[in-house]
């Protein structure tokens, strides 16, 4: 199934894609299998079709990042590479931004010019943060 949008005056032609969650480092589908589609609001075509995730899925993520963090590697990561890291994602919503706008726009129907506002806050958010990772004490 296909689907356009319009972003800055382009028509977008988007397939209707599958995809998968991310869990325990893997690409994986609902454990029940079911999915939804997820739909253009200004054409009401179908853009993707996606994992309905249930309660199952949901503790199976949720003990995955506590696997990730308390028995991997996270939890050894120093205050200084984790605010790197989120420095780089800052960067990589920047080098990003335009892709990232028009999916923003054909995903939720809001203007393009929100969609970039929306990309050029999120970048300093990350920022902000990484730069607060050597800064922020435990108690």
């Amino acid at each position: 199934m296909t689907s356009t949008a319009t972003a800055r005056g382009k028509t977008r032609k988007s397939e209707g894609a599958s995809y998968q969650m991310y869990i325990d480092g893997k690409f994986v589908g609902a454990k029940d299998g079911k999915t939804f589609d997820v739909y253009d609001p200004s054409t009401e075509g179908v853009i993707a079709k996606v994992p309905a995730a249930g309660p199952v899925d949901v503790d199976r993520a949720v003990k995955a990042a506590h696997r990730a963090f308390y028995e991997g590697g996270w939890k050894n990561v120093s205050a200084q590479e984790r605010g790197r890291i989120l420095f780089r994602i800052a960067d990589r919503i920047r080098a990003r931004r335009s892709e990232l706008a028009e999916l923003e726009t054909v995903n939720s129907g809001k203007p393009i010019v929100e969609s970039e506002y929306d990309m050029d806050d999120a970048a300093p958010c990350y920022e902000y943060y990484g730069g607060l990772a050597t800064r922020s004490t435990a108690r």
